[in-house]
């Protein structure tokens, strides 16, 4: 079965000093994406996804091109600010994208097959890719889903704050709900805060967008997306998360959803101060052999 990788790369972030989706890590000007793709690609995935923004094209191709394309297909779609619905043209006071699930509705012309769903600076252990793909070829089915969870003190930066989606699971660890939770930073040595003064333990159990879907949810989502334009289409600031939406779909859509626990310490640049951290551990990795010295062969 065909399964694709799809990579959310289209936004800028003023929490770091460019554009990190392309910024070059360990040791051979790779970037972390790119351990995504070769992750994804020893565990048999057939297609990779970039989601950007069309003004990002040139430095993509510039920075990328031609790095990978011998040894997967890859598709580039594009996520603009207004998205391509008839009952309006244009969002005169919108300044951004609508965040994550906007960005995922952005790869439906070119996803046609069971996928999974990450984020373009975070790094996933391999491990995750390959039951990832024996999930989406073998259990994945209509109106299901999976998601790879993190215990939220292995998600923290230790630079600034971070938002996580927080979620809750019954017995059989099949979600029940998940909170999107915005500017999250250490209180005390086992509890986590956000401006609005949520408490948190530090084993919550927080999302990464490490999502897996049936190719069949581009009809539930594109919906919920139109739902969620007509009522916030004037809202400059409001933004169309994975969590809230998610929330949604459990209760009105989804037979189950399944969660995985993984205890995996995270690596991400949210902050241009990460970037020495994970150029770190993706070097201790090289140096245990987990990924050779050049990913690529020209």
């Amino acid at each position: 079965m065909t399964t694709s990788l799809v990579i959310m790369a289209a936004w800028m972030w003023s929490r770091y000093w460019g554009l990190k989706q392309i910024d070059s890590f360990w040791p051979n000007w790779e970037t972390i994406l790119e351990y995504s793709i070769y992750d994804a690609i020893r565990a048999w995935f057939d297609h990779v996804v970039l989601i950007i923004r069309e003004s990002f094209y040139d430095q993509f191709k510039e920075v990328l091109g031609g790095r990978f394309e011998k040894s997967i297909k890859v598709s580039y779609v594009f996520q603009e600010v207004n998205p391509k619905i008839t009952w309006f043209e244009n969002i005169q006071n919108r300044t951004k994208p609508w965040w994550t699930w906007h960005a995922v509705l952005s790869a439906r012309e070119v996803v046609n097959w069971n996928f999974c769903v990450i984020n373009a600076d975070d790094y996933y252990w391999v491990d995750w890719f390959r039951q990832m793909h024996d999930w989406l070829s073998n259990n994945c089915k209509e109106n299901t889903c999976s998601l790879v969870w993190y215990i939220l003190k292995n998600t923290l930066s230790e630079n600034g704050t971070v938002n996580r989606g927080i979620c809750e699971v019954d017995e059989n660890w099949k979600l029940l709900h998940v909170a999107e939770r915005l500017k999250l930073k250490r209180s005390t040595p086992s509890t986590v805060v956000n401006p609005n003064w949520v408490t948190l333990v530090d084993d919550s159990i927080a999302s990464m967008n490490f999502w897996w879907f049936h190719s069949s949810f581009f009809d539930n989502l594109e919906k919920e997306f139109y739902s969620f334009l007509e009522n916030h289409w004037m809202d400059d600031w409001y933004e169309f998360y994975i969590p809230s939406a998610a929330n949604s779909f459990s209760k009105k859509i989804w037979n189950y959803c399944d969660v995985m626990i993984s205890q995996d310490k995270r690596y991400w640049v949210t902050y241009s101060e990460d970037k020495p951290i994970t150029q770190k551990a993706i070097l201790k990795l090289v140096e245990n052999w987990i990924y050779p010295n050049k990913l690529w062969e020209k």
